[in-house]
């Protein structure tokens, strides 16, 4: 459930977003701090989604076959964008990344919401509450949701260092790589959750 997560969350890519959105002269250590931030939004971010996100759609009469059969349909179109090479400013406007040119902090917005933690994310997270059968599974989540968020951690923190190591063709590659791993889970999730909506109704 780990790689899942990691995946759809693609770090990689959201990094090399930070670093067009930060001065070119930016030190290791500011990176860390923004790095630091940006994980414990998102690590509240996902632990709320997980925990109280199918109540809401509930709320509004919406049921979780549906919502998994919706959530695999993002994922899918997320998986083709990084199939064809599209980064992940695709969840962030044209006017949040311009203001986060301007702003001294952005590892919250536009870094954690809504360019990690996008739609994509949000639908998985909330599936795996509904996919959920006892504690035990509670649990599991949880601790992907850990260590996903230190990984995310690590990797932004030194985006400087990977960015150099993979180098741009490099990142481009990964990503067209992970685009495939999202592209089947979002299939899986449509077929079950069709499944489920037919067994249902019929």
């Amino acid at each position: 459930q780990s790689v899942a997560l990691f995946t759809i969350m693609n770090s990689i890519s959201a990094g090399a977003i930070m670093l067009t959105l930060v001065p070119d002269t930016i030190s290791h250590k500011e990176l860390k701090s923004i790095a630091l931030k940006n994980t414990k939004a998102v690590f509240v971010g996902m632990l709320i989604l997980f925990l109280i996100g199918v109540y809401v759609f509930q709320f509004f009469g919406i049921s979780p076959m549906a919502l998994r059969v919706f959530g695999g349909l993002i994922l899918l179109f997320m998986g083709i964008n990084m199939v064809q090479g599209h980064d992940k400013k695709l969840n962030s406007s044209s006017r949040e990344r311009e203001a986060a040119m301007v702003k001294d902090d952005i590892s919250i917005v536009p870094l954690a919401i809504p360019i990690i933690i996008g739609p994509g994310l949000a639908t998985s997270l909330i599936t795996s509450q509904i996919e959920a059968v006892d504690w035990i599974d509670y649990i599991v989540t949880i601790i992907a949701i850990v260590i996903v968020t230190i990984l995310n951690y690590f990797l932004l923190a030194n985006m400087n260092y990977v960015k150099k190591r993979l180098g741009v063709n490099g990142i481009k590659v990964l990503n067209r790589l992970m685009g495939l791993v999202v592209g089947s889970l979002a299939v899986q999730m449509i077929v079950y959750g069709l499944q489920e909506l037919w067994a249902f109704y019929s």
